[in-house]
């Protein structure tokens, strides 16, 4: 059997509801894929030997075209992990592929507050407040938030013509 042989008979084991799809590649190398419908959430797999599963999800609310041709959100390397990756988003439902967030809701998602964050970057609240509600922040200023919040900031460039993405780098 398969690892997506494997995965499917799990998912369909948990998620009797669920309509999950699977297609396989004549060639016994070759990709395998699993699309697996439940609720609004489409969360689709593919697999190949040697560079294990990669996943995309995406809610009702995403375009038709979300993610298509695109290269997997994520990875998982074994067939337990897979699983359970799905059954969260499942659960969840949730999409991998990130939406933008307002600093508000980053910080507010890690459970900071304005008074810890303005005091571990030295500043008043009120002056951290301002820089929340500003529609325009410094680079620099930005990757002291989100170094504050624990985090690494990392820019990105996306060309839709080509599907390149570039990550920008200022050093």
């Amino acid at each position: 059997m398969s690892p997506v042989d494997e995965l499917k008979q799990k998912l369909t084991s948990c998620f009797p509801d669920a309509e999950i799809e699977m297609r396989k590649a004549d060639d016994p190398n070759g990709f395998q894929f699993l699309n697996v419908y439940a609720g609004t959430l489409e969360v689709a797999v593919e697999w190949k030997p040697n560079m294990h599963f990669g996943l995309s999800s995406f809610c009702g609310d995403s375009s038709a075209l979300d993610g298509l041709f695109d290269t997997p959100s994520e990875w998982c390397s074994t067939t337990e992990a897979t699983f359970h990756r799905i059954a969260s988003l499942i659960y969840d439902q949730k999409s991998t592929i990130h939406q933008a967030s307002k600093i508000s809701e980053i910080r507010h998602d890690r459970g900071m507050s304005q008074e810890h964050l303005s005091e571990q970057l030295n500043v008043k609240q009120a002056t951290y407040s301002k820089l929340e509600r500003r529609g325009d922040v410094k680079v620099s200023s930005l990757r002291k938030v989100i170094e504050a919040m624990g985090g690494r900031l990392r820019i990105q460039a996306f060309f839709p013509d080509t599907q390149d993405v570039r990550e920008i780098s200022f050093e």
